[in-house]
């Protein structure tokens, strides 16, 4: 429930990395009554400068500590490439921010485990920005689940594919590829999915998983990673995640179809985006500059522009954050706890198929990160 209004707390909000999450996170604030203050940080200046003009900012630098350290800030949106991530975050904890920051916390796990507990020190609300749980299928999903409708969970599948551009696009940001796969930077969510929607008395208790490496081989990273989980109570679950789409594949990104089965029923979620396809001999330019000639539409998972304005699940994330800092409404983001967990389980995955063995769990951070870079 909403607290009342003595409790509400204007937001001085710090944008740090002006690209597309930051715009968009960014048009959200300027629209939210509880918005007070506005400063924006990107090493891009040009691109930066764009956006604090835009957004009618109080505030523009290309260093992210002047904007953390000053006075007015009491809440961050952390959308920088992924190898930047830690050390925004640790900046951010240290001055007492309520934190919105994209996924992963770190592309190191023992820096993931420091940044939790740094924030569990300080007592910092940080939540991690897993768009998906706010589209209204995952929510009822989660809901006929928790009810027992399904009665008890014994197995779950899930299949990602996605365009190979994802790929390309995120590696070609980030100088250290070496820990940026399939799974850590895309398989995350389908993984956050299943196990917020399961709930969490399911703990995986051992991982299998094998991977390929020929399409993606000169960025040094993976294709495709399949994987086969078994939880403490037996409970199976198979994930699969591939980069390996051609560019012209029509869908934006995700392309995921997902089933659960229990003793008292299945759930079967089709989000692969057929639902909405156009096919024109005019052909619609995608990033980079790719023409496709069909689009499966609607299939951007942040969302859409129409008339001008933003719409879909990080705008509804992005409102119902501010709502949680602003007037303390209970929310179903991923928590800093659930990130790290997501992080961990996604590089056990690519250990277990970097030693094409089991792996048993749970495994400690510093194992964990020492085994994946030998």
């Amino acid at each position: 429930m909403p607290a009342n209004d003595k409790t509400k707390t204007p937001i001085g909000l710090a944008i740090v990395g002006c690209g597309r999450v930051g715009r968009i996170r960014g048009r959200c604030a300027l629209e939210y009554p509880g918005t007070e203050w506005i400063g924006c940080c990107d090493i891009d200046e040009k691109k930066g400068k764009q956006l604090a003009k835009d957004l009618n900012a109080d505030f523009f630098t290309t260093d992210y500590k002047e904007l953390l350290r000053r006075s007015e800030v009491n809440s961050a949106v952390l959308a920088t490439d992924e190898n930047v991530h830690a050390e925004t975050l640790f900046e951010s904890i240290e001055h007492g921010h309520r934190i919105i920051a994209e996924k992963p916390l770190a592309t190191n796990v023992v820096e993931s485990a420091k940044i939790v507990k740094a924030a569990q020190d300080e007592n910092i609300d940080i939540v991690v920005g897993y768009t998906q749980r706010f589209r209204r299928k995952w929510l009822v999903a989660r809901e006929q689940v928790a009810s027992g409708q399904l009665g008890d969970i014994t197995s779950a599948t899930t299949r990602a594919f996605l365009n190979r551009m994802v790929g390309i696009t995120r590696l070609e940001a980030n100088e250290d590829r070496s820990l940026l796969t399939p799974m850590v930077i895309s398989g995350t969510h389908a993984l956050d999915l299943i196990l917020w929607v399961l709930g969490e008395g399911k703990k995986p208790a051992e991982i299998y998983a094998r991977s390929v490496a020929k399409a993606l081989t000169g960025l040094g990273t993976h294709d495709s990673t399949y994987s086969i989980f078994t939880f403490e109570d037996g409970t199976l679950w198979s994930m699969s995640c591939s980069w390996g789409l051609p560019v012209v594949w029509p869908a934006s990104t995700y392309s995921m179809e997902i089933g659960i089965v229990g003793t008292g029923g299945v759930l079967t979620i089709d989000d692969t985006h057929r639902d909405m396809v156009m096919a024109t001999e005019k052909p619609w330019v995608a990033h980079r500059g790719d023409e496709r000639h069909v689009n499966f539409l609607a299939s951007y998972p942040p969302g859409d522009i129409s008339r001008g304005q933003f719409w879909g699940p990080m705008r509804e994330e992005t409102n119902s954050w501010f709502a949680r800092i602003y007037a303390g409404v209970d929310t179903p983001h991923c928590t800093a706890e659930e990130g790290h967990r997501n992080l961990m389980l996604t590089m056990a995955c690519d250990l277990s198929a970097k030693m094409e063995a089991p792996l048993a769990l749970p495994i400690e951070p510093e194992q964990l990160q020492s085994e994946l870079t030998k």
